[in-house]
């Protein structure tokens, strides 16, 4: 991966899930988490920079969304598609509880890079880690 640090934005709702993927991101210290939200309609007022996220220098945009698909008000679904319709150039991956093939499908059309299933396996993290880092270096050499 190139030496440049990576702004990542981190949604999900358990903050079990949160804590597994923010250990595993700190791995990489090229990878900086700028903000973690708890359901995708804070995501989408981070992103779109409403209150209380207008400032850009507090409040970077990010470069890589990791986005769970169930959450509370709206759904990574929903924030793809809020994604999709902004033309927003960002990196998203999916972490999923769900594994469902209509999931899988669904993410991918709507945008999404990567699809992993969440897992506290240090195997598993090691692997999203991978993939992360393999997506990066394929946007940088763009």
């Amino acid at each position: 991966m190139s030496k440049q640090n990576h702004t990542v934005l981190l949604v999900d709702d358990s903050e079990d899930d949160r804590f597994f993927m923010r250990r595993s991101l700190s791995e990489d210290p090229r990878l900086n988490v700028v903000w973690e939200a708890c359901n995708g309609e804070e995501a989408i007022a981070y992103l779109s920079g409403q209150e209380p996220f207008h400032d850009r220098g507090k409040y970077p945009y990010p470069k890589m969304l990791i986005l769970d698909l169930k959450m509370p008000r709206k759904t990574g679904y929903d924030v793809l598609e809020w994604l999709r319709a902004k033309s927003q150039d960002l990196i998203v991956i999916v972490a999923s509880g769900s594994f469902l093939p209509e999931d899988v499908a669904r993410s991918f059309s709507l945008g999404a890079r990567a699809y992993h299933k969440k897992s506290a396996l240090k195997e598993e993290q090691d692997l999203i880690l991978r993939d992360i880092e393999r997506l990066l270096e394929s946007c940088n050499g763009k």
